[in-house]
């Protein structure tokens, strides 16, 4: 541990999409409460976690191919590879439908106090999603807000799915072994005359996934804007054992190399000096190093 010799970059602004941009920039602007702050780091996590159990959810897909082998050789099965996807898939929705309500209560939080805006409408994403739909949210909400919500025609049917989900038992995935193509049905959300039945799941999950993508987008590009142009801390990242930062206006964060001003706590010594200084145009226009400010994550001798 003598030498620690690695680099984490975490400011990447060129990577960023509009729920990332607003979340490291919100606090020139808002004062958020711990609980809003959660919910900021929801919207995208919540909705991260969902890609990452998807992709698991696919790799053990092909498992359900031994449901039916164990169908066809003893006329039964207890279908427990169905059941195993079906709950991975059934967790992916409600990570998906808490990104959402995140997102709605960011809003809320947000535009509450504004004439005209309704306080209950506000405390429920279902109720917010059907204001916007009867064109019943306040004018002092921003238009592309409010057009994100109206827009969402999707958000209905998911979230039917979503409270069947919460409130009922498990569904189950089949996997048809000509067209392999794995569907999935719940007994909640079915009637008496009709089973509920997803023919193709995975198609409908990467929809829903797009389709709440462009949502949050939307939603926070508009956030975005309300942003006052005003400098706020970022790290850098972690090079050598070290924290290194700058302070970036939300105009001028362009990627990595361009943007902002360093923080340059360090000396130019070569153990401490950041590593991209000779390269980075934040480094050129540097801000007074702050006294006290040492910078260390972890350095031992």
């Amino acid at each position: 541990m003598d030498n620690i010799n690695f680099k984490v970059i975490t400011y990447s602004p060129e990577n960023w999409g509009a729920l990332e941009r607003f979340e490291h920039f919100y606090s020139s602007t808002y004062s958020f409460d711990q609980f809003t702050q959660f919910a900021i780091k929801g919207a995208s996590n919540h909705f991260y976690k969902a890609l990452r159990l998807h992709k698991v959810a696919r790799d053990i897909s092909p498992t359900l191919a031994e449901d039916n082998s164990e169908l066809e050789k003893k006329g039964y099965t207890d279908a427990v590879r169905g059941s195993e996807l079906s709950a991975l898939i059934e967790t992916i929705i409600l990570e998906l439908y808490s990104s959402i309500d995140c997102t709605r209560h960011i809003v809320a939080t947000i535009y509450r106090k504004y004439e005209g805006v309704s306080t209950k409408s506000m405390k429920s994403t279902r109720k917010f999603f059907q204001a916007a739909f009867d064109d019943k949210i306040a004018e002092t909400i921003p238009l592309d807000i409010r057009e994100a919500f109206k827009a969402s025609q999707w958000y209905p049917e998911f979230r039917r799915i979503r409270d069947a989900l919460t409130h009922s038992d498990i569904g189950s995935c089949h996997l048809d072994k000509t067209t392999q193509i794995v569907s999935y049905s719940h007994p909640g959300l079915g009637n008496d005359k009709k089973a509920f039945i997803i023919k193709d799941i995975f198609d409908y999950v990467d929809t829903i996934e797009n389709q709440i993508n462009l949502f949050t987008g939307k939603v926070f590009h508009c956030l975005n804007k309300t942003l006052q142009d005003k400098e706020v801390w970022q790290m850098c990242g972690i090079f050598n054992g070290f924290i290194y930062s700058r302070f970036v206006k939300p105009s001028e964060a362009i990627d990595f190399f361009n943007g902002g001003r360093c923080n340059p706590w360090f000396d130019n010594s070569s153990i401490v000096r950041c590593p991209f200084a000779d390269k980075c145009a934040a480094y050129k226009i540097k801000k007074d190093r702050i006294p006290g400010s040492i910078g260390v994550l972890r350095k031992r001798s």
